[in-house]
């Protein structure tokens, strides 16, 4: 080798170093507080639960699209809904507890959450008013929009937080 490429081969290597440097810090794990743990455990919980409630929607959205859907089977999913958005809710006011502790995706995760859960209580709420003042309602166009809409915001509240929080399992 010649003795003039040392001194570029020595600065080929530095550069590389350098800049490799910052390949490895990226790739090494997050290191998590145990309450950062604990709030990733809760947000797997609430986005099983989030993604059960599409689940169910979505089957109570399809039974409205057959004009012999009974009366009862109405009430039973009306009431399961309110169950499932208030038990979501619950979870959501403890992780929103534990917010402030949370990595900043966790935060991002907790936060985008709220107004989508909050939607899809305002129709679920909405369709049992609608039912409960005549059960009639229930065969009517506004009723069939407001099952849809519960359906579609329990699919972007899943989709919201799967998101984020795949975003931070990418980085671990």
């Amino acid at each position: 080798m010649s003795f003039k490429r040392m001194p570029a081969i020595a600065m080929a290597s530095a550069l590389g170093a350098l800049l490799s440097a910052p390949l490895a810090v990226a790739d090494t794990p997050l290191t998590r507080t145990d309450t950062q743990e604990q709030i990733a455990d809760q947000l797997d919980a609430f986005e099983r639960d989030a993604s059960d409630m599409r689940t169910d929607l979505d089957r109570y959205a399809s039974t409205l699209r057959t004009p012999s859907s009974s009366l009862q089977l109405h009430a039973y999913n009306l009431n399961d809904a309110k169950e499932q958005v208030n038990s979501l809710g619950l979870q959501l006011t403890a992780l929103e507890e534990l917010s402030p502790h949370g990595t900043e995706i966790q935060q991002a995760a907790i936060r985008e959450a709220r107004p989508h859960l909050e939607a899809v209580a305002d129709h679920v709420q909405t369709a049992i008013l609608l039912y409960n003042d005549n059960q009639r309602n229930a065969r009517l166009p506004d009723f069939r929009e407001k099952v849809n809409g519960m359906y579609e915001h329990a699919n972007n509240l899943y989709v919201e937080v799967d998101t984020i929080t795949d975003g931070e399992r990418d980085l671990s």
